[in-house]
């Protein structure tokens, strides 16, 4: 299964950001989900709608995903270390349904309240249920959902399966 791992420092911004564009240019026909402290950021991969540096500075979560792998930067606070994960599909994971189990989530979308206010038209964001607004890089958001892939574990003690980890694969639209 490829996984490789990695850490960045306060001084790592360059390395950071050029491993942003390598990942944009990786996941291509993919997507960019981010969650800063200020907004979440959601769009194709291959938009420019985003500031490497930015994301830096103030980003907490960020992924670059498609259907055969992603890469993760995430941190638990401004001022701490990015830690950094890349999961790539291979033939021993998909050879093997043992190995993951993929599931569908519908987003989090008011549609009343987005039909109404026409936000999704107008500016490509949908409205939570919860309150509050998010882009969503999608041509029809009704019903729309996120398919995600859980990896498993086995304990070496009781053969039990755990997920040992998860990540997004793909948007699914809606009606």
């Amino acid at each position: 299964m490829g996984l490789n791992k990695k850490t960045y420092t306060k001084d790592d911004k360059n390395t950071f950001c050029e491993d942003i564009r390598s990942g944009r240019k990786a996941c291509k026909d993919g997507y960019l989900f981010a969650m800063t402290t200020e907004e979440i950021i959601f769009c194709k991969s291959d938009s420019a709608n985003y500031d490497e540096e930015k994301l830096f500075r103030l980003g907490l979560d960020i992924r670059i995903f498609n259907l055969e792998g992603e890469r993760k930067w995430f941190r638990s606070g401004i001022g701490r270390d990015y830690r950094y994960r890349e999961r790539m599909d291979d033939e021993n994971v998909t050879a093997d349904k043992l190995h993951y189990w993929d599931e569908y989530h519908f987003l989090d979308i008011d549609d009343a309240k987005t039909e109404k206010k026409n936000i999704f038209v107008q500016k490509g964001m949908v409205y939570a249920t919860g309150g509050g607004t998010y882009p969503l890089p999608v041509e029809k958001y009704k019903d729309a959902k996120i398919k995600i892939r859980n990896y498993l574990g086995e304990d070496p003690d009781t053969g039990e399966l755990y997920v040992e980890d998860w990540r997004l694969v793909a948007l699914k639209e809606g009606e």
